[in-house]
C-alpha cells in the first residue's frame, strides 16, 4: 500500500472510531495514548481497566470454551491482541479528535506518523489474533472428531494427533479397499474402521530388540 494510500486507510479508521464518551473513558483512553504498552514483553492491564476487561475476557471465554492447558494459552493469547486491537482503536479516536477534519489530519505530519505507528501495530495484533483463533479452531475440531473414532484408535493415537488428518487419511483408504475388491456388502463404518487398523499397524514403531552379548 503506497504512504497516501496507507494515511488516508489510517485516518477513515480514526474518524470511524468513536473512541470514549464519559470521562471516566476518556481518562482511560489517555493513559493509553501516554504509553500504549502495545510492544510490552508482558501483557500488563492498568487497576483502572481491570474491572472493564474482566468482563470482556468473561464473556470471551464463554464465547470460545477453552478446554485443556494447551487450548487455554491459545485462549490467552487470542483475549490479549482482542483487547490490544479494542485499545488502538481508542488511540486511533484520541489522536485524531482534535483534528476538524480529514485534511486536517493529513497535514500534520506529526500526526498521521502516528497513526501509521499504530496501523503496524494494529497489523502486527491482528495476525495474532487470526493465528490463535486458526489454531483453536483446529484442536476443538480435533476434539469434536475424537469422539468418531473406534475406542481402541482414541486409545493409541497421542493428545495433539489431528483427528481430521487421521479421518481423511482413513476414509481414503476405505475407499481404496473397497475400489479394489473390499466388496459392497462392507459397511462405511467398516471399512473405515479397517483402514484405520491397518493404519496403526503399518505405521507402528518397530519393537525394541535385544541383543544378546556375545562372549569370547
Amino acid at each position: 500500500m503506497s504512504s497516501q494510500a496507507r494515511q488516508t486507510a489510517n485516518v477513515s479508521n480514526a474518524r470511524l472510531s468513536t473512541g470514549p464518551s464519559t470521562p471516566e473513558g476518556k481518562a482511560r483512553s489517555s493513559q493509553n495514548a501516554r504509553k500504549h504498552g502495545l510492544t510490552a514483553a508482558q501483557f500488563v492491564i492498568a487497576a483502572e481497566e481491570r474491572e472493564e476487561f474482566d468482563e470482556f475476557l468473561a464473556e470471551l471465554e464463554a464465547e470460545v470454551r477453552p478446554q485443556g492447558s494447551v487450548q487455554q494459552i491459545l485462549f490467552d493469547q487470542l483475549a490479549a491482541s482482542a483487547w490490544n486491537l479494542r485499545r488502538i482503536r481508542l488511540m486511533e479516536a484520541e489522536i485524531a479528535a482534535p483534528a476538524a477534519s480529514y485534511a486536517d489530519i493529513l497535514n500534520n505530519p506529526d500526526l498521521t506518523a502516528k497513526l501509521d505507528r499504530l496501523a503496524r501495530h494494529n497489523t502486527r495484533i491482528e495476525r495474532s489474533f487470526h493465528r490463535a483463533l486458526r489454531d483453536l479452531k483446529a484442536l476443538q475440531t480435533d476434539a469434536a472428531l475424537a469422539v468418531t473414532l473406534p475406542a481402541s484408535i482414541i486409545a493409541r493415537s497421542l493428545p495433539l494427533a489431528s483427528k481430521t488428518q487421521i479421518a481423511k487419511r482413513t476414509q481414503a483408504l476405505a475407499l481404496g479397499g473397497r475400489k479394489n475388491g473390499g466388496g459392497d456388502f462392507w459397511s462405511g463404518a467398516n471399512a473405515e474402521a479397517a483402514a484405520l487398523k491397518s493404519a496403526f499397524e503399518f505405521h507402528a514403531p518397530p519393537k525394541t530388540q535385544t541383543v544378546s552379548a556375545v562372549t569370547t
